[in-house]
């Protein structure tokens, strides 16, 4: 499990009376109605500084997996060229060992760890 289809789990968890138990999941069948859509919504953007397209959460399976997947993919969309370039000559210039500590530590490149 990606860490976003973590966080996803997480927030349908607080969210809906039935948690999922799966990255296959739907929301609506879960129990959720318009307003924990928004109440979703606006946790994503609480947490990832995102809005994402409804229309593109309507548009098949809102499982966990689409939901998270959706998430990265407006991340990444925000992302520039030279953001990406930086952020991938960071990682080269770092040893295998400080790479593994930054993902064990959940820490983004590009962001000092605590």
């Amino acid at each position: 499990m990606t860490p976003t289809e973590e966080a996803v789990m997480g927030i349908w968890t607080g969210l809906l009376s039935t948690p999922p138990r799966s990255l296959a999941d739907d929301f609506f069948a879960l129990g959720a109605q318009s307003l924990t859509v928004v109440r979703f919504l606006a946790e994503v953007q609480e947490r990832y500084g995102v809005e994402l397209p409804v229309d593109e959460l309507f548009a098949g399976d809102f499982t966990v997996a689409a939901a998270a997947r959706l998430i990265d993919e407006t991340l990444l969309g925000e992302v520039t060229e030279d953001q990406l370039a930086e952020l991938l000559d960071e990682l080269e210039g770092m040893s295998e060992d400080e790479v593994r500590a930054l993902l064990d530590e959940g820490t983004p490149l590009g962001e000092s760890s605590p």
